[in-house]
């Protein structure tokens, strides 16, 4: 039973799920203790508690950002899937999804990354370093895996291509944020 547990690829299929679940908390945990905080020194709690009770109010304000930061994981799974199944189109010969196979079991460093954010949740630069070195080590451990099946040329267009996609992608969320930032700050003054 035991050696049928180790081949089986379905085993660490519940592994995304977890991780993201485990990333969303740690982070949720963190932003609802400064949201609950804010709301405080702006006096809008009080009036709050006029209509919830302070349990109820931190588990509105906690769950609402579960869901937010759920649905941004969720996001960055799908574009990383998404990017990975192209990436092996373009630069790999494999055409079973064998490749796929052998990268998935690298889930586990995500896992791990998610435990040590619910651990850290207490800095957000802690929990964002955790998350970036969770998937820079999985994405070097997957190159690990398929790079023998994988010309130099192949690992060298794979590694670029995420390379210029998720750096594209930061600084348009960046730029974004910040034309954001500054509408809103225009706005007040």
């Amino acid at each position: 039973m035991s050696n049928r547990m180790k081949k089986n690829v379905y085993m660490t299929g519940y592994l995304p799920l977890f991780s993201i679940i485990l990333f969303s908390c740690g982070f949720a945990i963190y932003l609802e203790r400064l949201v609950i905080k804010k709301l405080k020194y702006f006096g809008v709690y009080q009036g709050m508690l006029e209509l919830f009770e302070s349990h109820v109010i931190h588990l509105s304000v906690g769950f609402c950002l579960f869901l937010l930061f759920f649905m941004v994981f969720a996001a960055l799974k799908l574009f990383s899937d998404a990017l990975t199944h192209l990436s092996m189109f373009f630069f790999s010969k494999d055409t079973e999804g064998v490749l796929l196979q052998q990268g998935k079991s690298g889930g586990w460093f995500f896992f791990g990354g998610g435990m040590l954010a619910i651990v850290f949740n207490h800095s957000i630069f802690l929990m964002f370093i955790v998350f970036i070195a969770a998937a820079l080590v999985y994405f070097f451990y997957f190159l690990l895996k398929v790079g023998s099946s994988l010309s130099t040329a192949g690992i060298i267009g794979m590694v670029f291509m995420h390379l210029f996609f998720w750096t594209g992608f930061g600084l348009l969320v960046v730029y974004t944020l910040l034309r954001l930032y500054n509408a809103f700050v225009a706005s007040i003054t």
